[in-house]
């Protein structure tokens, strides 16, 4: 299992909620095969980081 952590560190620790390192860990899970974090590079993360936004958004429109 990835460490909210990780997530947590690469996506930034004062910019991260719970909900969006649960949306990243699953994202990773179904797009990275379970890789960490770190073991993405800048695009890859940038793609899933936009794709946790998307679903963000799904599950609570006014969350930014």
């Amino acid at each position: 299992m990835i460490s909210d952590d990780a997530i947590r560190a690469r996506l930034g620790e004062q910019a991260s909620s719970d909900r969006e390192v649960q949306l990243m860990r699953d994202l990773l899970q179904e797009h990275a095969a379970g890789q960490s974090p770190d073991a993405l590079s800048e695009e890859e993360w940038l793609r899933l980081v936009g794709l946790m936004e998307a679903r963000k958004l799904q599950g609570d429109p006014n969350m930014k």
